[in-house]
């Protein structure tokens, strides 16, 4: 019927689900990202996460501003 040979296979490792991770795992993950010359992209790569997520849990680990209290004088 067909003369042609498959010249690529694509095999799907994915399930497409959300990863889970505990709250001990994306700390270390987040200590790993803060290294000097650490780079995200390679880093989320790695793990099978996009930036995203480790952009959130950066954001969420750094330490709330506190309010400036400025005193009026009259």
């Amino acid at each position: 019927m067909w003369d042609v040979a498959a010249r690529r296979l694509e095999v799907i490792t994915e399930t497409g689900r959300r990863r889970w991770f505990s709250k001990d795992d994306k700390a270390r993950i987040v200590e790993e990202s803060m290294v000097p010359g650490a780079v995200c992209f390679r880093d989320c790569r790695r793990l099978g996460l996009t930036p995203k997520p480790l952009f959130t849990w950066r954001r969420q680990a750094l330490p709330l501003p506190r309010p400036m209290v400025l005193s009026v004088r009259r």
